[in-house]
């Protein structure tokens, strides 16, 4: 991961493999607490046996979360039976944000047949649902009065090679957000945005990336900042995308493209990083196969979520397989 991140070209190439545009962004904010739990917290009821297996044997020292100059230190991991109670752990960080991230499918790669972002929403939504206020979306609208934005935005679409069934995974959401009154928030582009990013030659990538991230930062610090004005009842508010924009821990050359910093101050200390990885998308990448956390991806029982704390309030949550 981090040598993959140390220019712009190998950074699209990130990029294009773990989501775009077109796939959902979700900050999860919560408006509750006024700290972090603590280690003393309770945590939620997990699977013992497989815990014991995947971690028999297994020292996992020294991860990040893809940039952190901070020196080694022990991975906090363990395993679940599903994604639901998986986040369940993860929230006793007592969140304001979580900028959830995935490594999407393509249709130019032999993948899973259910993603990440569909089984987001058939296990974490139902629960997580009735506490949310607001959900910032990774996709854009075009400004009717833009006559080249389509064409802009299926030239973008055509490069991240998205698969015609995220259409539907979206439509998904969208009715777990209208069932629970949810604010939907999606990025707003000028048509000076689009023809900067897509121009007639080819997607700019370099440009595309900063938008993009311009766009998800503003808008969920917009979100944090109104729910506050309000006292909003609700204790979160969710950002779904590409792994490379929540970016806790960036490389000092990619800390542009990541909104993270930025929503972590706005919440005084409170941003979440949460990666979810299909194990199918992984295998045979050196970029992954590298982390300190691969070997109990081997060790991962059937069917149960391995979670892995890389550093503090960054996590990944390595999906079972299809």
């Amino acid at each position: 991961m981090h040598s993959a991140r140390r220019s712009p070209v190998a950074a699209w190439t990130l990029y294009t493999a773990i989501g775009a545009i077109g796939t959902v962004a979700l900050v999860l904010i919560a408006c509750d607490g006024a700290r972090r739990a603590g280690d003393d917290s309770p945590k939620p009821t997990r699977d013992a046996a497989a815990l014991a297996q995947a971690t028999t044997d297994a020292t996992a020292t020294g991860g990040d979360s893809g940039g952190s100059d901070g020196g080694p230190r022990e991975l906090r991991r363990d395993v679940f039976p599903d994604l639901s109670t998986a986040f369940a752990e993860i929230l006793r960080d007592n969140p304001r944000v979580v900028g959830i991230g995935e490594l999407h499918l393509r249709t130019d790669k032999t993948g899973p047949t259910m993603s990440a972002l569909a089984r987001f929403t058939a296990e974490v939504m139902p629960a997580l649902g009735p506490k949310v206020s607001d959900l910032v979306i990774e996709t854009w609208v075009v400004d009717p009065t833009c006559k080249t934005g389509g064409a802009a935005t299926q030239r973008v679409e055509s490069a991240m090679k998205r698969p015609e069934s995220t259409k539907g995974e979206i439509g998904g959401l969208i009715g777990i957000i209208r069932q629970n009154g949810i604010k939907a928030h999606v990025m707003r582009l000028t048509c000076d945005d689009l023809t900067a990013v897509a121009p007639p030659t080819g997607v700019d990538a370099e440009k595309l990336l900063g938008i993009v991230t311009r766009e998800l930062g503003r808008i969920a610090k917009s979100a944090v900042r109104y729910r506050e004005e309000h006292a909003e009842v609700r204790p979160l508010i969710v950002v779904y995308g590409g792994a490379l924009h929540n970016d806790l821990y960036p490389f000092e050359s990619t800390a542009h493209w990541s909104y993270a910093k930025g929503v972590d101050e706005a919440t005084a200390g409170r941003f979440v990083e949460v990666d979810l990885y299909l194990p199918e998308l992984i295998e045979g990448q050196p970029l992954y196969e590298s982390e300190d956390w691969y070997p109990l991806v081997a060790r991962t029982p059937p069917g149960k979520v391995l979670l892995v704390e890389r550093a503090p309030h960054s996590w990944i949550a390595v999906l079972p397989r299809s």
